[in-house]
């Protein structure tokens, strides 16, 4: 008993053991490449759908798929239907390693083991030891559970176990939430799954109790997404509320087909459908799992529409989540590489012109807890509609452009890097002194005085990018200039008069100025570059305010 009861902490240790080494492994490869295959093959429904279970096939996680999928819909570059679809598809893929858990492999899995192990300690290039990294913790993950197989099955022959498992039986709801709780507990509806395959293939539990730990572990991967995605707000809170409406519409169609089963004694349920599949209760597991998915995922579809509308009523889209969405980028726009470069610029004027919001809200009245959430939400829209006008310029250069249009891709790309750095900038000092413009002392005051300054010249920059107007950006360099020699003597004015002030509030002034002329100067070179794009698109009668443009 004793050598079973240590083979058993062997098995679950290399179990969650290789579940961790996979998942950081595959965090890694799940990259920017990644991302942009996902987005550029995602356009038609049937291959999104297919998509989602590839997506499936390398993570082996519902969780990375879904927040993949938000990070996507939050930068612009998927629409939430057919990110659903993808989500859809990966809650089925999902089902695969359950199938591979449920066969004894334990020689091909030390095969494996042994030589991406040596070939991970060898590789020195990323490109080959993550990938390596990757299949030593699925070998290591599917190596667990086949000790934990052997380790639990002579365990069916004892009386204790066997008295237990007989009074498990006769309570379905029992079964049902065990599984649910130890979803939310362990984070993984797989790795619950693969536990249920190993425990059934040992002979521990039969069909029916092997289908109600399957459809528990899927309901528990909704809620568990539920009370992970509690932070999420508008379309973001929308993709994670719909893997749990898949949980609810899987839960909904197959619980009552079963006691329709069972109490009409038809079988025609999904019990007879997998006693048809199977007789192994460990293969019952992954069949189960696998219909539980196709059931959701088909319920779900012929009701997309229905389950969308009702999420965005539920959580509709919050303006500042809006403003991060692209207006004037279009996909089908590539195909005329020039006119797209047009479309880019305009969304790098528009992107300018929301980089005052920063700004604004600390310069307004309110709970600092809010404008510091406020502050957060902006920053992270703001770099999620950089990284797609970035990507857009990316696809740009891959086309045809005339020698002048390489020559405007080359000024627009240089005005983005130009802006990357004004909004890390700007950022930095906005985090520097959120904390410090309530206090009544002297650092309080200057924070004051420096984010109003700031302020003013932000909202500068944001009229001449949406207005277009050269008077607009003369006054943006003019003011620019001038808060640039202000916070030199504000500097100086305030280190010599504040004898008192502390030296941690010296050395906050020192920095905020600091930072505030490296933006001064940074303006400057983005207004140089935004005064070169307007000039040409002028001489080609291109600049409109962009209301007029199309700004919604």
């Amino acid at each position: 008993m004793l050598t079973e009861l240590t083979m058993m902490a062997a098995g679950l240790g290399l179990f969650f053991l290789g579940g961790r080494f996979l998942n950081d492994a595959l965090t890694r490869l799940t990259g920017r490449r990644a991302r942009a295959f996902v987005v550029r093959h995602t356009h038609h429904a049937g291959r999104a759908f297919g998509i989602g279970v590839g997506i499936a096939a390398v993570t082996q996680s519902t969780q990375v798929t879904t927040f993949l999928m938000v990070g996507l819909i939050k930068a612009g570059l998927i629409r939430l239907r057919r990110a659903m679809i993808v989500l859809s598809g990966t809650n089925v893929g999902v089902c695969g390693l359950l199938f591979v858990a449920s066969f004894d492999m334990q020689p091909l899995v030390l095969a494996i083991l042994g030589i991406s192990g040596i070939a991970y300690a060898r590789a020195t290039s990323p490109a080959l030891r993550n990938p390596m990294a990757a299949v030593v913790g699925g070998a290591l993950l599917i190596y667990g559970l086949g000790l934990l197989r052997h380790a639990v099955a002579p365990m069916a022959e004892v009386a204790i176990v066997t008295d237990l498992l007989v009074i498990a039986g006769r309570h379905d709801v029992l079964i049902f939430g065990l599984s649910v709780g130890l979803v939310v507990l362990l984070q993984s509806a797989t790795a619950v799954g693969m536990l249920g395959v190993t425990l059934a293939g040992a002979g521990l539990f039969g069909i029916e109790q092997a289908m109600l730990v399957a459809f528990g572990a899927n309901l528990g991967n909704g809620l568990n997404m539920f009370l992970l995605s509690r932070h999420l707000t508008g379309r973001a809170r929308q993709m994670a509320a719909f893997q749990v409406s898949l949980g609810l519409v899987g839960t909904a169609v197959v619980i009552p087909l079963l006691m329709i089963e069972r109490v009409a004694s038809l079988p025609l349920g999904p019990a007879a459908l997998i006693t048809t599949m199977t007789q192994d209760p460990g293969r019952g597991v992954a069949w189960s799992y696998l219909l539980f998915n196709l059931l959701g995922a088909g319920s779900s579809m012929l009701f997309l529409g229905r389950i969308s509308d009702t999420l965005a009523r539920l959580w509709p889209s919050t303006a500042i989540e809006s403003d991060a969405q692209p207006v004037f980028l279009d996909d089908l726009a590539l195909g005329d590489p020039e006119g797209a470069l047009d479309l880019a610029i305009l969304e790098q004027r528009r992107l300018i012109g929301q980089v005052e919001h920063l700004t604004a809200v600390l310069t307004r009245d309110g709970a600092l807890a809010q404008r510091r959430r406020v502050i957060a939400l902006r920053q992270d829209g703001l770099r999620q509609l950089m990284v797609r006008i970035d990507m857009y310029l990316t696809e740009i250069a891959g086309g045809r452009l005339s020698p002048g249009g390489y020559e405007r891709l080359n000024v627009a790309v240089a005005g983005q890097r130009r802006l990357d750095a004004v909004v890390g900038t700007l950022g930095d000092l906005v985090d520097l002194l959120v904390d410090q413009m309530d206090r009544p002392d002297a650092i309080g005051r200057v924070s004051m005085a420096i984010m109003h300054g700031v302020d003013a010249v932000m909202m500068t920059l944001g009229a001449a990018a949406r207005s277009g107007d050269a008077d607009e950006r003369a006054m943006l360099a003019a003011v620019a200039g001038d808060r640039g020699e202000i916070m030199t003597r504000l500097r100086r004015q305030y280190l010599s008069a504040e004898a008192e002030m502390p030296p941690a509030d010296r050395a906050r002034l020192l920095n905020a100025t600091n930072l505030c002329e490296r933006l001064f100067w940074l303006l400057a070179s983005l207004v140089e570059g935004l005064e070169a794009t307007l000039s040409d698109a002028a001489a080609n009668g291109m600049v409109a305010p962009l209301s007029a443009a199309g700004e919604g």
